[in-house]
């Protein structure tokens, strides 16, 4: 099983949740990215395809791609394939967003792999009520989709478009036998945790100002 994470606003939180979860269930599990992902104390870097098997077969778990400085890129063609018949489970970071809350994508994003079987889009509730250019990874790509400038207070229907026509709609086109599904990650209020619920069921919410 492979999942692509993409979007913004808790891509690795939910990679390192899902590690998790799976690991307890017995099944070894590797992380790995299309773009970039900040290195951890156990990550492996430059490692070859022997290697993170025997890293998976050993502890059930595996972080690997190739040495970036700080951070980890993708690993070589070669060895992703042959690791992916490795693991049980691959969580792929395939999404850039600069630490923002929501973001639009550029025409070349995001970065699944086609061996992809999931697609999860993530976004962060904590980008309601600020304003977009403060938290938004490619705001003037937002502020067109949504027809606003981009001093524009976030709304939860502002969240729920760039969702819908940045992600939903082209991942849906692009992949019509993967699955595509949302994550919404919230503080834990009533409120986003009502909001969360209805992104994810994708519950139509919209006021008619922002149908399309």
């Amino acid at each position: 099983m492979i999942k692509a994470i993409v979007g913004a606003g808790g891509k690795t939180s939910l990679i390192k949740k899902l590690a998790k979860q799976y690991w307890e269930q017995g099944k070894k599990v590797l992380i790995c990215t299309t773009t970039h992902m900040y290195k951890e104390a156990d990550s492996m870097v430059d490692a070859s395809a022997e290697e993170i098997a025997a890293e998976l077969n050993s502890k059930g778990y595996a972080m690997a791609g190739s040495d970036k400085g700080e951070k980890i890129s993708a690993l070589p063609a070669e060895v992703y394939e042959t690791v992916c018949a490795q693991a049980d489970v691959v969580l792929v970071e395939a999404d850039g967003s600069k630490h923002k809350a929501i973001k639009f994508p550029a025409a070349h994003e995001p970065a699944v792999p086609e061996n992809a079987d999931e697609i999860i889009v993530v976004c962060g509730l904590h980008a309601l009520g600020q304003p977009l250019a403060e938290v938004t990874h490619r705001p003037e790509l937002a502020a067109q989709c949504l027809g606003v400038s981009e001093d524009t207070v976030i709304t939860a229907e502002h969240i729920a478009k760039l969702l819908r026509k940045g992600y939903l709609e082209p991942l849906r086109q692009r992949y019509p036998q993967k699955k595509v599904s949302v994550y919404a990650n919230h503080n834990g209020s009533l409120y986003q945790r009502a909001l969360a619920a209805l992104l994810e069921a994708e519950r139509e919410f919209l006021p008619k100002q922002f149908a399309c």
